[in-house]
């Protein structure tokens, strides 16, 4: 339980849309790219995207990572890695990690 209540003391990320277009050969669907720009020890708690794809291209610092349960992996700028609908993502630990993310909606 404490570790939950320091997690949630951490710095989150800033999140900036960049741009968001429908997608007119799927109906109904958009896809969005997003800038995160997390400062050093910054977090963000497990979460899941429902039914949206992410796919996040590392630009900057370091994003430790874990997906339903594997062991965590470390990313850094020029790597890249996709999230599926309904993975449970864990993000563990950044050292002030930036990164353009695409999704479609729905996450």
């Amino acid at each position: 339980m404490a570790s939950s209540v320091t997690k949630t003391n951490r710095p989150r990320e800033d999140i900036k849309v960049l741009f968001d277009y429908e997608l007119a050969n799927a109906p109904g669907k958009s896809i969005i790219g997003v800038h995160l720009d997390y400062p050093p020890e910054g977090f963000t708690p497990p979460h899941r995207h429902g039914g949206a794809t992410v796919v996040a291209y590392v630009l900057a610092g370091e994003l430790l990572s874990g997906m339903n349960g594997n062991p965590p992996k470390v990313y850094t700028p020029g790597e890249s890695f996709m999230e599926l609908p309904g993975l449970d993502t864990d993000v563990v630990k950044t050292a002030g990690y930036e990164a353009l993310t695409v999704l479609d909606e729905g996450w």
